[in-house]
């Protein structure tokens, strides 16, 4: 597989890790949501760690990030939700780290700006056949494209 398209898969991943950490603190309610609110924090520390690995090789400076020593880490059962909220936060900033790296590689911004470039470009060319002189004409075009 292509370095880019590895990038891809590992982005599309990173970003995946993310919204699960979000999705996980913002499920959390009730009397104990703070107590159990960061508990997963061992298993988000153990998937960024495995994409950490799979990145490291394809970054320019993978030295900005972390990895972990899952060994060396307590369990949910054996910490405070303090700490608990510390290594979640680890891990949400790393992982945060990592996707603007991935990004940076590949060169999503400018990939992002082609591809809208393009976009409009290709279906200006179906819209337009001529280039409006006023802006009297580019409004009546406007409009009659939103009702029809």
């Amino acid at each position: 597989m292509e370095k880019k398209e590895q990038l891809r898969r590992l982005l599309s991943n990173t970003n995946a890790l993310l919204e699960a950490m979000r999705y996980s603190t913002a499920t959390a309610s009730g009397e104990a949501a703070n107590l159990g609110r960061y508990s997963s924090y061992k298993t988000f520390l153990r998937k960024y760690d495995g994409l950490v690995k799979m990145a490291a090789p394809l970054l320019a400076n993978p030295s900005l990030l972390d990895v972990f020593n899952l060994d060396n880490i307590k369990g949910s059962g054996d910490t405070v939700w303090r700490v608990q909220k510390e290594y979640f936060e680890l891990a949400y900033s790393n992982t945060a780290l990592l996707k603007s790296l991935l990004e940076g590689e590949i060169g999503y911004a400018e990939d992002e700006t082609h591809n809208l470039r393009d976009f409009i470009q290709g279906n200006l060319r179906m819209a337009v056949f001529a280039v409006p002189d006023k802006e009297m004409e580019v409004r009546e075009f406007s409009v009659g494209r939103r009702e029809s």
